[in-house]
């Protein structure tokens, strides 16, 4: 599930955006169980993660006991809500990435359709701030899906990950609807 339309994303295409259903806790751990040798998952599957709820970190908090490493990919629409943003952190999450593909309200709104750019902007500062009180090395990090659309906001996209307290950025270079 998302709640977001985006343009380069293949599930704004699918008919009703129809797509498997969440994997439950039991199907998770069991997935997990079988894999001998595993030491590092992405949990995302082409949707926002935090819909899953409480769900979300009890995955990760499994998974992290088993001393593999965790990057959760989310579009921080939702951070918010519930302190998901503490959350997240709290979790152990290795690596939180956040995808953001406008520095303008305008651009952002026009990729990421179903987005709300000030409250996206407010919760990345939100969990930055979070990490840092904590004192823990940055797990965040801002992830722009470089386009033709964004691709004239790259200067200012380093300045609004600074303004958010990123301490980490990528350019994601896949030559996306040019």
């Amino acid at each position: 599930r998302c709640n977001y339309r985006c343009v380069m994303c293949q599930v704004s295409d699918w008919h009703k955006m129809q797509r498997a259903d969440d994997m439950s806790f039991a199907d998770f751990k069991a997935m997990i169980d079988s894999q001998h040798g595993l030491v590092e998952i992405k949990i995302q599957g082409m949707g926002e993660p935090t819909l899953a709820k409480d769900t979300l970190y009890k995955m990760i908090r499994y998974v992290r006991s088993k001393h593999i490493w965790v990057r959760a990919i989310t579009n921080a629409s939702l951070l918010h809500i519930n302190d998901n943003f503490k959350k997240l952190i709290d979790a152990d999450t290795n690596e939180v990435q956040i995808s953001i593909d406008g520095a303008t309200k305008q651009t952002f709104e026009d990729i990421r359709r179903g987005g709300k750019f000030e409250q996206v902007v407010e919760n990345c500062t939100l969990i930055n701030t979070y990490v840092a009180q904590l004192g823990r090395t940055s797990p965040t990090k801002m992830w722009v899906t470089v386009q033709k659309d964004n691709f004239h906001e790259l200067h200012d996209l380093v300045e609004l990950a600074h303004e958010m307290g990123f301490n980490n950025l990528v350019f994601s270079l896949e030559l996306q609807d040019w």
